[in-house]
């Protein structure tokens, strides 16, 4: 159960993961303008978020399963049907649901990783699975499209997303039972978690996290284009990233004991990555590729913090917590990389600079939300 269980997540994250290296040149190939492409990409974000708020309120009325089994299902038919696209408006409407079902998919991997106990390892665990999601994914689909096209690409995927599909239909959850808290609307739900001062702080400091980590890829390929380095290369360093996460992930049961407080290695891993990638846009390949290790480090300290973070809500919003939470997640990537980016073209200043400000402006509000108040407080 515990395998099939990590299975379920690892696959859950390849599906976002394995699509980084040719979406954008197979909308392209295509005859997508770059508007068009930056549509495409930005949609999945955009639907996500509704998706994930969607995937709250479902959750916490009928549980995880279902959510988890109809997404993956959902999304492996999707992947599948990429390959008979011929145009780029016809990407773009799929890829919009494509970002729906994934909104309900993450949070239920929650949903799922609640069934394994209260083990410490298994907010690390949760983490390295997504690193090697990252890992592996492009690696695949890259693979493909490389050596024979784009549809086989895509339809690769989704074969190897389909033993999940039926993993996760079949598979029995012990399923948990959460107390009933009366008929409150999605909107007082939210309010009613915001309210929350260290669920809040989960909040702030996700979008500071992806704010930054999107902004990063978004910035890398271009720094790296300038320096010389050829696309070849460019993959190389963002498994220098993953690698580095997941070293960081492996290690993440043994330091948080010695720390005790998930929001002193939240606070130490922002300031870790933020750092590290304010230098992107002005060192040598070889101290970038040492920065791009330490972002890594600071990434794997903060994403399984703010995952057992997130996982001690309430048991009757724990759905909408982590709907919330990972909508915050998304907004990061949606708003932090186009935002820096146009600040870029007005003014001239480097995007890691945005995020950096950005990422510091969002984790002291998580600072101050969460005060010196400890988790129970809740």
């Amino acid at each position: 159960m515990t395998i099939l269980i990590y299975f379920l997540i690892f696959a859950s994250f390849l599906d976002t993961h394995a699509q980084m290296p040719i979406l954008s040149p197979w909308a392209a190939s295509l005859g997508a303008t770059p508007f068009l492409i930056g549509l495409i990409i930005g949609s999945y974000s955009l639907f996500n978020i509704l998706g994930n708020l969607w995937a709250g309120i479902v959750i916490d009325s009928r549980g995880f399963h279902k959510p988890l089994a109809f997404s993956l299902a959902g999304i492996t038919l999707i992947v599948f049907s990429y390959s008979f696209l011929s145009n780029p408006l016809e990407i773009l409407m799929l890829r919009s649901i494509h970002g729906l079902l994934g909104g309900f998919l993450i949070p239920s991997t929650l949903g799922a990783l609640n069934t394994l106990g209260s083990s410490s390892r298994r907010f690390s665990f949760y983490g390295i699975c997504i690193g090697l999601a990252a890992l592996t994914g492009p690696i695949l689909t890259g693979f493909l499209a490389g050596f024979f096209s784009f549809q086989v690409a895509y339809t690769g995927l989704a074969l190897a997303l389909l033993p999940a599909a039926v993993i996760s239909i079949s598979l029995k959850f012990p399923e948990l039972t959460r107390k009933q808290t009366g008929n409150l609307t999605p909107l007082e739900k939210i309010k009613l978690l915001i309210a929350r001062p260290v669920l809040r702080s989960s909040f702030f400091f996700a979008f500071a996290l992806m704010g930054a980590t999107g902004t990063m890829m978004l910035f890398l390929p271009l720094r790296l284009e300038v320096l010389g380095i050829s696309s070849a290369m460019t993959g190389l360093f963002f498994a220098l990233f993953a690698l580095s996460t997941i070293i960081t992930l492996s290690l993440w049961p043994f330091i948080f004991p010695r720390v005790g407080e998930e929001k002193v290695l939240i606070t130490s891993g922002l300031f870790i990555s933020l750092f590290f990638i304010s230098f992107l846009p002005f060192v040598s390949p070889f101290i970038l590729g040492l920065c791009i290790l330490g972002y890594g480090v600071g990434f794997g300290l903060v994403f399984p913090s703010l995952i057992k973070l997130i996982n001690s809500a309430p048991d009757p919003h724990f759905g909408s917590a982590t709907g919330v939470f990972f909508a915050f997640y998304s907004a990061g990537v949606v708003g932090v990389p186009p935002l820096a980016a146009f600040i870029w073209d007005i003014t001239g200043i480097f995007p890691t600079i945005t995020a950096v400000f950005l990422g510091i402006i969002s984790t002291t509000l998580g600072l101050f939300s969460i005060k010196k108040r400890p988790v129970s407080d809740l």
